[in-house]
């Protein structure tokens, strides 16, 4: 035997697979990451469909090891399928990918009853396992195309070529005039083009979920979870990027900062208790993302304090500070221990914006204007 036949190039695939299995699996592990579980049961498949064949073939023969192998390749291509339906939060169709492997289970084992030349198995399952890769890879490629990450577009090129493979080994190995000492050399050629895939498939997942943590992590810095508006951290580096450069003949643009401070809020805590609190926080702040136009800023800079800011023509700021204090008290917020009644104060702040020097001085100015609406009654609008 050669270096490069069947059974020394199975070897090499299960020690691979094992190994993909066991990186995958601590992924899995450690970061809970949707999908991940999946991918490392995708290559657990592909290495138990091989791992049994040699046990199988001493009981029943040769013959009767091979559909076992076939099907885990089919097995593997579901199994990462449903992992990036899973990765993408997309529902998964266990029934359909049930009855598809059932079905080419059912055609592989036929075939072995029957005596029918087994190539047949292996080029039907490998179709079958392209084309469920194609699929996955497709997911990938729309989901980077729609705003996802690079490494989005890295997974779906690495599945997309593991379903070309796949393709193409499915027409080599169909046995249509030709010997089988030929088909056993074009299997072990692309057998070993599908070894190479099974190390890029697991290097490509992990470089997904590692973006994926990178992307959850900066959005941890940059928002408040409660009610998914920015904080201030994540306000001050979009306002530093939408600061337009310096240039003495440039028009220097007006910016409105508005302070919105809900009213009583303690007392919604200490009657109610924290968690219809959040739920009040929540709704405000969702009404107050409703009440903007596109591109302006709304972030929760404190306990129950809000701020927007927005640059362009400012003269209907206060206008715009008492369309959103109306959003706010116009109807109750509805929570679990029912209906909570709530106002907000506001402070208005507008001016050229020049730096960070101009926006400190609007925001404190919009603080001032902010407290003058607190010692005026409340539930209003004051232009600082």
């Amino acid at each position: 035997m050669g270096p490069l036949d069947t059974d020394t190039l199975l070897s090499v695939y299960l020690a691979l697979s094992g190994l993909t299995a066991l990186f995958t699996l601590a992924g899995g592990w450690t970061t809970r990451k949707p999908g991940l579980w999946l991918w490392s049961g995708a290559f657990m498949a592909s290495l138990l469909s091989q791992a049994i064949r040699p046990g199988i073939a001493e009981l029943w023969g040769l013959q009767a090891s091979k559909p076992p192998g076939h099907l885990g390749g089919v097995l593997q291509a579901l199994l990462v399928l449903a992992g990036m339906r899973a990765f993408l939060g997309l529902r998964i169709s266990w029934l359909g990918m049930a009855a598809l492997f059932a079905a080419v289970t059912v055609f592989s084992f036929t075939l072995l009853a029957t005596g029918q030349i087994l190539w047949w198995s292996l080029s039907v399952t490998q179709a079958v396992a392209g084309l469920v890769m194609a699929r996955a890879a497709w997911l990938a490629w729309q989901a980077r195309r729609s705003g996802g990450s690079g490494a989005l577009a890295l997974m779906g090129a690495v599945l997309g070529v593991a379903a070309l493979v796949a393709l193409a080994r499915a027409v080599s190995v169909l046995p249509i005039g030709m010997s089988t000492a030929r088909l056993d050399v074009a299997n072990e050629h692309w057998l070993m083009a599908t070894l190479l895939l099974v190390v890029a498939e697991g290097f490509a997942m992990l470089v997904l979920v590692n973006s994926s943590l990178r992307e959850e992590l900066a959005k941890l810095a940059d928002f408040d979870p409660l009610t998914g508006l920015l904080n201030r951290r994540g306000l001050r580096s979009r306002l530093e990027r939408m600061m337009p450069p310096a240039a003495a003949d440039r028009a220097v643009p007006d910016l409105a900062v508005v302070l919105l401070d809900l009213d009583e809020f303690k007392g919604i805590n200490d009657r109610f208790g924290h968690q219809v609190g959040d739920e009040v926080l929540a709704e405000v702040a969702r009404r107050l993302h409703r009440g903007t136009r596109p591109g302006n800023l709304v972030a929760r800079t404190g306990g129950e304090e809000f701020m927007l800011v927005w640059t362009g023509e400012a003269s209907g700021a206060e206008a715009a500070g008492e369309q959103l204090r109306g959003l706010v008290a116009g109807s109750p917020v509805p929570s679990q221990a029912g209906e909570v009644g709530v106002t907000a104060s506001v402070g208005v702040a507008t001016g050229p914006w020049r730096g960070d020097v101009s926006f400190e001085s609007l925001v404190g100015r919009a603080d001032h204007a902010l407290y003058a609406a607190k010692r005026a009654g409340r539930n209003r609008v004051v232009m600082g």
